[in-house]
């Protein structure tokens, strides 16, 4: 099976509760919502691709526990290709419990970390990821770089969901054809706030795109020889949790259509945003004539998002 998108990681669980307050030691808290979703920095950017209508594959390593079982079943449910998508059986699969407090609109995080094996370069489908258009990673470990190696002998574009600076990343910037980056990880690099003649000069080491998310304030940098400049949309925040993973996925489907740089990072921020109108990384993710009717008139078709919700709220199994 061939499919547009192969993502390179390790899926994970989250439960996510949203309250009124973090309550004190021995104090108490309203419950407002819950949910059980699948979790993990690739395989949601995957889930986001999936939605809009691009073919997705995950390639990594789950344990072979409940936990693990349902990450599969999450990412099939979502239309993601998960063949390649190995289990440790003695291996256990990590869970994180977000908890939102909808007071303050700030969110508080419990691991459980798995112990699952990590997956190894000898490992990985070449014929897979070679005929695929975008490979997908976060890091730049052992597989990831060996993933990235077979990407470009094949004409696959690169992109990474840079979250955290790493000097590895940097080692290897000449594999990567998209960076988008947090903040976090352009301040490694940069003092300033000069996003789009900074997002240039790492064009220069080889990314033909270079993109810095900035939250509420946007987005900025350098797309195939041209500046990109916007602001964020405005939407009544629930969950910021997942929000740059399905930009990473939505930014893939938008350039997987040819569009202007100014047009893929509107639509992938307007996916973004939609998402944190609901709890959870997942649920809320629309379609892609969901988002484009929110870019041309403000308005959320909720119909089919909230049947995301209510199927999240009572755990896939």
């Amino acid at each position: 099976m061939n499919v547009d998108v192969v993502g390179v990681g390790y899926p994970v669980i989250d439960c996510l509760i949203l309250m009124d307050h973090l309550p004190e030691s021995g104090g108490a808290s309203s419950l407002l919502d819950n949910s059980w979703q699948g979790g993990g920095m690739i395989a949601t950017g995957l889930v986001a691709a999936s939605v809009l209508g691009a073919s997705c594959g995950m390639v990594g390593v789950v344990g072979g526990d409940r936990n693990g079982i349902f990450c599969r079943k999450d990412l099939e449910k979502n239309g993601v290709d998960t063949s390649r998508l190995l289990v440790d059986t003695g291996g256990t699969t990590t869970m994180s419990f977000v908890l939102t407090e909808k007071e303050k609109r700030e969110r508080s995080f419990v691991h459980n970390r798995g112990n699952h094996r990590h997956l190894k370069a000898n490992e990985l489908d070449e014929a897979y990821i070679g005929a695929a258009k975008y490979l997908l990673v976060t890091s730049m470990d052992e597989a990831s770089v060996a993933a990235c190696r077979i990407a470009r002998q094949h004409g696959t574009k690169v992109v990474i969901d840079a979250s955290i600076f790493n000097e590895l990343t940097m080692k290897h910037i000449d594999l990567i054809d998209v960076l988008v980056a947090s903040e976090n990880f352009y301040h490694g690099l940069y003092k300033d706030e000069n996003y789009v003649a900074n997002c240039r000069e790492i064009g220069k080491m080889g990314p033909e795109v270079a993109i810095v998310t900035l939250g509420s304030r946007g987005c900025a940098g350098f797309y195939r020889g041209k500046p990109v400049e916007l602001p964020a949309f405005k939407v009544d925040v629930t969950d910021t949790c997942g929000a740059g993973d399905v930009y990473h996925g939505a930014f893939i489907y938008a350039m997987m259509q040819g569009w202007e740089g100014d047009h893929v990072a509107r639509f992938a921020s307007a996916v973004s945003a939609i998402k944190c109108t609901r709890l959870g990384g997942r649920a809320g993710i629309p379609s892609g004539a969901v988002a484009q009717r929110f870019i041309d008139t403000g308005a959320i078709d909720y119909t089919e998002i909230d049947k995301r919700v209510e199927m999240y709220r009572n755990r896939l199994e």
